[in-house]
């Protein structure tokens, strides 16, 4: 693997040719079908597209996989918490995600047990395969509803874009993907329950994906509430169509969107941990939205910091906008189901902007948000003009189709091949030295599953070295910073500090830091009591990269007797 990572660090103009040429063969499949004269679309599910898709995601992001380094610290913070879980199942006894949900955490455990460790690799296997499942219902929803090859027309630039973007911040393991995944299947399901007429069990699959939303995401909670509620509607509007089983339906959704809510309760209940979900989930990301930034500057920086880093958010957005744009005065069919459909997916789209930009945090990763309600928009608004030219030659919606490609997509595709490649010419490197400096000082004293305490953000080390987190919080963010549960934060801390004893100890506050470069805020000077205990308990044994180690008095004094240990990497 050395020698083949080399040697496209050499030749990184392989890699997109490699690339065009994937795409290249997917437009010939996608485009063949209009060049006859009898086409005609075809209204039902392509689940053999989805094979597509997953294999354009994997020749656009195959390069960030073998990056073996951090690339936002997010990221890092979600495999420390699923390393954290394979030592104690129970979330928020062991876990505490911040904005995370905890299935966004047990969602990186199996391809964790199957390689044997969680770490970057599997990380960003796992969210290749949760984009891919998005992508995939998105395109099975519309297929369904306006056809299979206007879905894969339309939805081919999102995935190109997932493809091609090159943003660390689109392309780790993100907060949002379990949702928009989750959301994706629950709307397709919701479409096939309406369109098919399927069985009352589909509407309790789609309530369980539905309700569990909230425990990836609460930002997303929005989007799953405004799905559920046009589901609800649907079933009174149609309950004289289906006078038998309506109420069961019914009754199926609502019961299936609540049992993530009562399986979390019970576990709460039988652990005792109710006080440590409800203050750093709920309560606290409530006061989290309440933010210095102003909604212009949030908008502005999003904006700004899209556009940096080869994101190729702004081509996505502006080739979508510019389709949407264009198809304002084409004639549209008044069919119900189709005009119902697009409205709703332009509600839901209006509401994942407001779940984006209303928290006013200007992170990219946001974007995600947006990836599932911007593609049905397109899909439906194109469908509607496509089902209004059914009567005409088929030339005229191939023109259409074509059309809307290369609106959304063109630009796209330009753009990636004019701009450098941000992974080659590190990814051997990174594979050779999987540790930074910090991590090898820490991989002295102590092994891949033992405790390590952090003070500040330094989320790579758990990473690196393999070790879980010794409080629930893998950084100390709400620690540090003033805030209305301050002080709730820190007694949790000292708390979960000593019961796990951890062997190192590492203050990651100073010059060089993530976010916290001020000593001011260091352990030593913001927190008297943990300073004590960290004095009374361990010894400072190095100053590496601004981030201070420090280590158990006993697993020192083991570590100087054995001379071979402390010599270790």
């Amino acid at each position: 693997m050395q020698t083949v990572l080399q040697w496209f660090d050499n030749n990184p103009g392989r890699y997109w040719w490699m690339a065009c040429l994937v795409i290249a063969s997917v437009l010939f499949l996608m485009l063949r079908p209009l060049l006859r004269p009898d086409w005609k679309d075809v209204k039902r599910t392509d689940w053999i597209w989805g094979l597509v898709i997953l294999g354009i995601l994997i020749a656009g992001r195959w390069p960030v996989l073998f990056f073996g380094r951090e690339i936002n610290h997010d990221e890092s913070q979600l495999i420390a918490g699923a390393i954290t879980l394979r030592h104690d199942f129970m979330f928020w006894r062991s876990v505490d995600g911040a904005t995370a949900g905890p299935l966004d955490f047990y969602a990186l455990l199996p391809a964790g047990w199957m390689h044997g460790a969680n770490d970057y690799f599997t990380a960003r296997i796992t969210a290749l395969f949760l984009v891919a499942a998005a992508l995939t219902f998105t395109h099975q929803t519309i297929a369904l509803v306006f056809g299979r090859q206007l879905a894969r027309i339309t939805g081919f630039s999102v995935v190109c874009f997932e493809s091609l973007t090159q943003h660390a911040d689109l392309l780790h393991y993100s907060t949002e993907l379990v949702s928009i995944s989750l959301l994706a299947a629950a709307i397709f399901l919701g479409a096939r329950q309406f369109l098919t007429n399927a069985r009352w069990q589909w509407n309790a699959a789609g309530g369980l994906l539905l309700g569990a939303v909230p425990l990836a995401k609460l930002q997303a909670a929005p989007l799953a509430a405004l799905v559920g509620l046009a589901w609800v509607a649907g079933e009174f509007v149609l309950r004289n169509r289906r006078p038998r089983d309506w109420r069961r339906r019914l009754t199926s959704l609502v019961a299936g969107a609540v049992v993530p809510a009562l399986v979390a309760s019970i576990a709460l209940t039988l652990t005792g941990e109710w006080h440590n979900a409800i203050v750093p989930y709920f309560l606290n990301n409530l006061s989290y939205v309440i933010s210095p930034w102003e909604l212009k500057d949030v908008l502005g920086y999003v904006l700004l910091a899209s556009v940096a880093d080869n994101g190729l958010v702004i081509f996505w957005l502006g080739g979508a906008g510019v389709w949407l744009l264009f198809s304002l005065p084409l004639a549209r069919d008044a069919g119900p189901v189709g005009r119902i459909f697009a409205s709703g997916a332009i509600v839901l789209c209006i509401v994942a902007l407001g779940c984006i930009f209303l928290p006013c945090r200007p992170f990219v990763h946001y974007w995600q948000l947006l990836v599932v309600p911007l593609t049905l928009v397109v899909g439906s608004v194109t469908g509607l003009i496509v089902a209004a030219l059914e009567s005409r030659p088929s030339h005229f919606r191939c023109a259409i189709l074509c059309g809307a490609l290369v609106c959304t997509t063109g630009g796209l595709v330009y753009a990636r091949g004019t701009m450098p490649d941000v992974y080659f010419g590190r990814l051997a490197v990174s594979q050779a030295n999987p540790r930074g400096p910090v991590a090898r000082e820490v991989g002295k004293y102590a092994r891949p599953g033992e405790a390590l305490g952090v003070w500040g953000i330094i989320t790579f080390c758990y990473v690196e070295t393999g070790m879980r987190q010794a409080t629930r919080s893998a950084h100390s963010q709400w620690e540090i910073l003033e805030g209305p549960y301050n002080s709730y934060f820190r007694q949790r801390y000292l708390a979960d500090l000593r019961l796990s004893a951890p062997p190192v100890f590492v203050d990651a506050v100073g010059p060089g830091n993530i976010a916290f470069e001020d000593r001011r805020l260091a352990h030593d000077a913001l927190f008297p009591e943990l300073a004590t205990y960290i004095r009374e308990h361990y010894i400072r044994v190095a100053e590496i990269a601004g981030a201070r180690v420090y280590v158990r008095n006993e697993r020192l004094s083991k570590a100087l007797t054995r001379p071979g240990q402390a010599a270790a990497e």
